[in-house]
């Protein structure tokens, strides 16, 4: 069964139709990046996944569940629309980390918050909060943070607060970690440091979806890449098959576009 199923995804902003009936499917485990140039609807389609924006129509369906589907007359409460949320987590191009906030209060804010809907969260408060606080601190140490969680974002440098930012998402366990450009806010020499803990995180089969402009990357660390195009999807494949035999001349030029600067 697939982790994720998405079909005839349409969005609009008034007039201007930004994704025209987009549908792919990924299984667990999977790298999925999806390439494509600036307007060509790559953003839109996280946005819509992770449901920050709301497609006008379409169904996405996780682990054979499914979140999303308004023409089918899909009426949800609060409740089972924040579950579906949760089922991905969103790391930024701006890293978003809240500036009054430590590290490792960054990475725990949101379970905390999540913890406190449990039914037994008060009976149990202090044991709950030691887990959430030890799951941080390893995930602090899978993204090389671990002498860092008592340090605020601005004594961070911009590779080490999106590290803190992907710690962040990981910690609410989605089933699916959604990644929109995780290096374009990056100088050069820190890229390779995030582009790192991405590809370690790949190595221990997380499933991720990956927006970028990295070609380098994308053919190394992804199962499979989406090239689209003005709001379609306009080549699906592996990276050999994309970047090879695969590749429209739409596609060629604008991998070496990229590939030039």
């Amino acid at each position: 069964m697939a982790i994720l199923q998405v079909e005839n995804l349409h969005k609009s902003y008034g007039k201007n139709e930004v994704l025209r009936g987009i549908s792919f499917s990924m299984e667990e485990g999977e790298v999925l990046s999806i390439i494509g140039s600036s307007g060509s609807g790559k953003t839109t389609t996280l946005r819509c996944l992770t449901q920050l924006e709301h497609a006008d129509s379409g169904i996405i369906t996780v682990a054979g569940k499914r979140v999303f589907d308004p023409v089918g007359g899909m009426k949800l409460t609060k409740e089972e629309q924040r579950f579906n949320q949760l089922q991905f987590g969103m790391v930024f191009q701006q890293f978003n980390l809240f500036p009054q906030y430590t590290v490792l209060e960054n990475v725990t804010l949101a379970s905390k918050l999540h913890a406190k809907e449990r039914g037994d969260y008060k009976a149990n408060k202090k044991q709950i909060i030691s887990e959430i606080e030890e799951r941080a601190y390893d995930l602090l140490s899978r993204v090389g943070l671990s002498e860092k969680t008592g340090s605020y974002p601005c004594q961070l440098s911009g590779g080490q607060q999106q590290r803190v930012a992907i710690a962040r998402a990981l910690a609410m366990q989605p089933k699916i970690l959604c990644f929109d450009e995780p290096t374009s806010a990056l100088d050069p020499e820190l890229t390779g440091e995030v582009l790192k803990v991405i590809s370690s995180l790949a190595e221990q089969h997380t499933t991720m979806i990956i927006v970028t402009h990295e070609m380098s990357f994308a053919r190394d660390v992804s199962d499979r890449i989406l090239f689209m195009e003005k709001g379609q999807i306009a080549g699906d494949g592996t990276p050999e098959y994309v970047f090879g035999e695969g590749a429209t001349d739409r596609m060629k030029a604008f991998i070496g576009a990229v590939a030039n600067g």
